[in-house]
């Protein structure tokens, strides 16, 4: 009965190692499986990566290998070689050897040695010299990325400063550009395919150079915000440098660049004079006299297109009633047929109007006269800001307000023009004068100073 049981036993354990004998499978060969189990002394490869005679493998692909038996591994890195040779780092355990190249393999046909000179812990050597080729496939390269649009804002003066329309530079690059609408325009970009940002923000520049910040959309799509208005009839363009990569890796392959021209603004101008007490403003009653006008007309002095008359024809009247007194309030709240009011063709630049200001009497005897106070009005509420009418309070030190001097906090301060009711006809003079320093938003000056004359009646 015992040599029976041990025939039957041998039947058993042989016939699973004959079925694998007979065939092949990616689990390895019998004898790989033989090394597994120990039965095979001498350690051997169970596995490579790249497989032999791999084709299209990955570029950035590693070359691993697994062993049979647990190997004197820096005997391994020494009994390995890669041709052709290329820099890289390995990665051990006693089972295992990874080389990582540094940096993607070329396209072409690779040769992966191991020879006998790697060995196991008992020292016994790998079974065989093991040589393993494989091919790396040619690297997709991705599309360059293009510019797909370009969106500005165009227009007549007028229409910019409504907004503008929108214009696409790549189709349209003649219709003049908006200085501002009113504010600094943006300028839309946008890509053919998703940008590396870090790399525009750092490659995307304007000439003649310009302060602005990027605001990204989306990953295609970008907008440049001006911190300041486009020059007049100035030639910018906007540059995109050679190298730029999407994030797919492709890569502009020549610089980008595309011009536009700012159109032409018009000088500001004075447009309109008279007096708060004439009702006379913008929307309100633009229209000046041909033969003149009083503070209690219900029309300007003066508007465009017309000639400036005499001081005799334009006549206000000063708010002091002579009652003030020194350190008494009287005669020293505001009375507005004396409070000038201008305005102009285009939104102005507050502070430059300010500066650019002068009232003077210019009938004897010289008095002193200070801006005691103004009111912009016709404003606009986005950058760079600007109004087109101001209204001027002013204080003369020979009104009654306060005595002989100016107003001050006692009297609740001083807002009026001597007193003029009892003047005799053309007398006083004061003469009224912008030079041309005064500026609009846009920043162009006045081509000359705007002067006018009146008479205190």
């Amino acid at each position: 009965m015992k040599p029976v049981r041990w025939n039957w036993f041998w039947i058993f354990l042989l016939f699973p190692i004959l079925v694998f004998a007979s065939c092949t499978s990616n689990l390895g060969s019998l004898e790989d499986w033989l090394g597994v189990l120990n039965v095979s002394d001498a350690p051997r490869v169970l596995t490579f990566t790249p497989t032999s005679d791999a084709n299209n493998v990955d570029p950035k692909t590693n070359i691993s290998i697994v062993f049979s038996h647990p190997m004197s591994i820096q005997s391994c890195v020494s009994g390995f070689s890669l041709e052709p040779a290329v820099r890289g780092s390995f990665e051990t355990t006693d089972l295992t050897l990874k080389f990582s190249p540094k940096g993607e393999l070329p396209s072409g046909g690779y040769i992966v040695r191991l020879t006998k000179q790697c060995e196991d812990k008992s020292g016994k050597d790998l079974d065989r010299v093991y040589t393993i080729p494989f091919r790396v496939g040619e690297k997709e390269i991705p599309e360059p990325p293009t510019v797909a649009s370009i969106l500005v804002l165009s227009g007549t003066e007028v229409e910019c400063l409504a907004g503008g329309n929108a214009v696409d530079l790549l189709l349209d690059d003649t219709s003049p550009v908006c200085s501002g609408t009113p504010g600094p325009p943006a300028i839309q970009v946008r890509f053919s395919k998703p940008m590396n940002q870090a790399e525009i923000g750092l490659g995307l520049r304007m000439e003649p150079a310009v302060s602005y910040r990027l605001e990204w959309e989306n990953p295609s799509q970008l907008r440049i915000l001006p911190d300041s208005l486009f020059l007049p009839e100035t030639r910018y363009h906007i540059l995109i440098p050679k190298g730029v990569h999407s994030l797919d890796g492709g890569e502009f392959s020549e610089t980008f660049r595309q011009g536009f021209l700012v159109g032409n603004v018009s000088d500001p101008e004075v447009i309109g004079f008279g007096l708060e007490s004439q009702n006379c403003g913008l929307g309100i009653q633009e229209l000046g006299s041909t033969t003149g006008a009083r503070w209690d007309s219900g029309i300007c002095f003066w508007s465009e297109g017309m000639p400036i008359l005499s001081p005799h024809a334009y006549q206000f009247r000063g708010g002091d009633d002579t009652t003030g007194d020194s350190a008494i309030p009287s005669a020293c709240a505001d009375v507005n047929t004396d409070n000038f009011r201008i305005f102009f063709n285009q939104f102005m630049d507050t502070t430059s109007v300010i500066g650019a200001t002068r009232l003077s009497k210019i009938s004897p005897p010289s008095t002193n006269i200070r801006l005691s106070s103004w009111v912009w009005s016709h404003c606009q509420t986005v950058p760079p800001f600007g109004c087109q009418e101001l209204t001027y309070l002013y204080a003369e030190s020979e009104a009654s307000c306060n005595g002989s001097l100016f107003g001050n906090i006692t009297t609740g301060g001083d807002f009026n023009l001597s007193a003029s009711a009892l003047a005799p006809n053309f007398y006083p003079y004061y003469e009224f004068r912008l030079e041309q320093e005064a500026k609009s938003i846009l920043g162009k000056r006045m081509k000359s100073a705007f002067v006018i004359q009146v008479e205190a009646k």
